[in-house]
């Protein structure tokens, strides 16, 4: 039994005909797969990419229903990636966007605010937060 305890994909799925994609785009090869197993074993598919520049092509690629996105990486940090994907690609302007980071003062939160993340979320990895906050931006979509 993982952390996301009974939370189930079906209320997430209700609606639609394919299972959700998620793009994690982290740079830390251990967190990645960690997302992706544990994503992957409630039904979402799961992509990856190692850094914002790799993620921007994923997003054009793939069109994820969310991405869930690490602040600091090597090429593009998150928050030119976001800041990218909202101001030069207007087809994501809606795409539900997901901090996950180690970057925890506020400061680093309103920094970003102004490109309208769907959450952020502060490392370590809280799952059961995260599936809730997986769910929020399905719904929401």
């Amino acid at each position: 039994m993982n952390d996301f305890g009974a939370i189930g994909l079906s209320g997430v799925l209700s609606g639609r005909s394919r299972n959700p994609t998620i793009l994690v785009i982290e740079d830390e090869p251990a967190i990645s797969e960690l997302l992706k197993d544990e994503l992957s074993s409630l039904g979402y598919k799961v992509i990856l990419a190692a850094d914002g520049a790799e993620g921007l092509s994923k997003i054009q690629e793939y069109e994820p229903d969310v991405v869930i996105c690490d602040r600091t990486m090597p090429q593009m940090s998150g928050s030119e990636l976001l800041q990218r994907l909202r101001g030069s690609y207007p087809q994501y302007k809606s795409m539900p966007f997901i901090f996950l980071t180690a970057m925890t003062d506020p400061r680093d939160r309103a920094e970003v605010q102004s490109f309208e993340p769907f959450a952020y979320m502060e490392k370590p990895l809280n799952f059961g937060l995260l599936q809730k906050t997986i769910q929020q931006a399905l719904n929401a979509n």
